[in-house]
């Protein structure tokens, strides 16, 4: 498959037949179950694509342990359906994506507990996948969340329809925005102004996917409606945190290297709030510095607690799946699983802290490869 507009990459040849989630499971209790929906919302139109919007989901969730009876779930979600639809991917790349292994089993039965499952809600960056956030899905499922991805309709690298349809990536909104110059016809405001309008609608997937599956019969008598969270990464970060702007149900939010909503950064959100980023040259570097600001800001405004989490020598792909899947070696797919399971290992904290009431292992530091810093409140 070769590099396309979107911000994915599968390298044929390289996939491994590893599970995906090799993280130390000493802490973890549960096996994984998956069930997977196609959703549309005949409520609202896309404004700018026309149609009622379709998401597909795939929710990962504690299971009773003898779910490994059960039949494994694929990493990719109807890709039998959508690959030939999709352009650059070959019947290789298909083999090879569904060889790798995951922790998972479609289907399985759902585990019983004496209290009900926090809820955490996730979306992917643009042109990407709700697969390749798989190792943070599974580990949150391990330790007791029933935890959903989505994939939107045309942000995503694909979305399935109802009768079996599939509507490839088509980021023309964002493209066109590309072709402005600033400041010359737009200012740096103003283009994150018009992005936010993009944003929002990843905002309104995430909530109309929360009251789906809330009502959703195999899993609302396991679901705490008091206790649901968010992340996503890049414009998912966004769309997370507009979902937290949109709905106060909503109680913990965590943006994966994405820049803020518009109208975010003006007014701060209401839940307490994570960012997990790279370290950037800001001390030096004057873009960085603005955005190092803007950012600080941001979690100044913020109603509750915030923490900033930079990390050295990550970029921006680090925090999905794609380098320890598809890396070109051992060395880099070793480098990868370390970014995964230190973000991991930070998310987790976060949710449990404010999802769970327990212990949140995070302090304030500064060197050079990680800077943590605490917003009070």
């Amino acid at each position: 498959m070769k590099f396309s507009l979107v911000v994915m990459l599968l390298v044929l040849g390289q996939c491994s037949n590893k599970a995906v989630h090799t993280q130390d499971t000493s802490a973890s209790t549960n096996s994984i179950g998956v069930k997977q929906f196609i959703w549309t919302d005949e409520s609202r139109t896309d404004d700018y694509n026309g149609g009622n919007r379709i998401i597909n989901a795939k929710v990962w969730y504690p299971s009773e342990e003898d779910a490994s009876l059960a039949e494994p779930a694929l990493y990719y979600f109807k890709i039998e359906e959508a690959y030939q639809s999709l352009s650059n991917w070959s019947e290789e790349d298909l083999k090879s994506v569904n060889e790798i292994k995951t922790n998972s089993s479609l289907n399985a039965p759902i585990k019983a507990s004496s209290d009900k499952y926090p809820l955490i809600i996730f979306s992917p960056g643009l042109g990407g996948n709700l697969s390749l956030y798989s190792f943070y899905a599974e580990s949150l499922a391990e330790r007791g969340y029933i935890v959903m991805g989505i994939n939107h309709l045309y942000e995503s690298e694909y979305v399935i329809d109802q009768v079996g349809n599939t509507h490839p990536v088509n980021i023309t909104f964002h493209d066109s925005l590309k072709t402005l110059d600033i400041p010359g016809q737009i200012t740096a405001d103003q283009y994150r102004e018009v992005k936010g309008e993009r944003q929002k609608v990843l905002g309104e997937d995430i909530v109309f996917g929360l009251n789906q599956i809330l009502n959703d019969a195999f899993f609302r008598e396991h679901l705490d409606k008091d206790r649901i969270g968010v992340f996503g990464h890049s414009i998912g970060g966004a769309g997370a945190i507009y979902a937290n702007i949109l709905d106060d149900r909503i109680k913990a939010v965590i943006d994966l290297d994405g820049t803020p909503p518009s109208l975010a950064l003006a007014n701060g959100i209401s839940a307490p709030f994570l960012f997990v980023e790279d370290l950037t040259d800001y001390e030096n570097h004057q873009g960085y510095a603005k955005q190092h600001a803007r950012r600080n800001d941001f979690c100044v405004k913020n109603k509750s607690e915030s923490w900033r989490i930079l990390m050295g020598g990550s970029s921006h792909s680090s925090f999905t799946d794609m380098g320890y899947i598809f890396g070109d070696d051992e060395q880099e797919k070793r480098q990868a699983l370390k970014f995964l399971k230190l973000t991991s290992g930070y998310m987790h904290s976060f949710f449990s802290h404010h999802l769970k009431a327990e212990d949140m292992d995070l302090e304030e530091m500064k060197s050079d490869s990680l800077e943590i810093i605490y917003f009070a409140k």
